[in-house]
């Protein structure tokens, strides 16, 4: 928008951006924006862990609640085809799998299925977390969610399951490389 002025010569001036004042704001933007970008990705980054971890631990105390309410066995496990435990360390898709008491005939039923977004790498017990029915589990385990980042000092969350049950995560000092 032009703003006309008077000056006392009486000739009239327009008031408005020159190119070079232009060219210094864009300037100014692009080194901000350059600043900030490692820090967002840093941060999108970190959320993506922390989300990554809170899923599995909101799976694990289903799995710990459903084993009290059922009264029988249920597991937290690997999976590759969403319906079965699978052998592995590796955790790309992992199932809350438990018995069934109520069907005629009795059954084995996945109770949730769940994948980590993103790159994020899940590595735990490779037959999975048994609780049972009293909520317990036989020894203490931990399931490790990792995130592939150049900053390799905030990519680990630990998600720590005590003999009682009781789920915990916290992110692991240092850090390091994946598994």
């Amino acid at each position: 928008m032009l703003i006309e002025r008077q000056n006392l010569t009486g000739r009239q001036s327009h008031g408005g951006f020159t190119l070079v004042e232009l060219m210094v704001v864009v300037a100014v933007i692009a080194i901000l924006a350059i600043v900030a970008a490692p820090s967002m990705s840093e941060l999108v980054s970190a959320n993506r862990l922390n989300g990554a971890a809170g899923e599995l631990t909101s799976a694990i105390q289903v799995a710990r609640s459903e084993a009290i309410r059922r009264n029988a066995r249920v597991t937290i496990c690997p999976s590759t085809n969403g319906t079965t435990c699978a052998n592995s360390g590796t955790w790309t898709r992992w199932i809350v799998h438990g018995f069934d008491n109520g069907a005629t005939p009795p059954a084995d039923e996945v109770i949730r299925d769940d994948t980590p977004t993103g790159n994020v790498q899940i590595s735990g017990p490779a037959a999975g977390i048994v609780f049972r029915p009293s909520g317990i589990i036989d020894t203490q385990t931990t399931v490790t969610a990792c995130l592939p980042v150049t900053r390799p000092a905030k990519n680990k969350q630990v998600v720590t399951v005590m003999i009682s049950g009781i789920v915990s995560s916290e992110a692991q000092p240092g850090g390091g490389a994946c598994p």
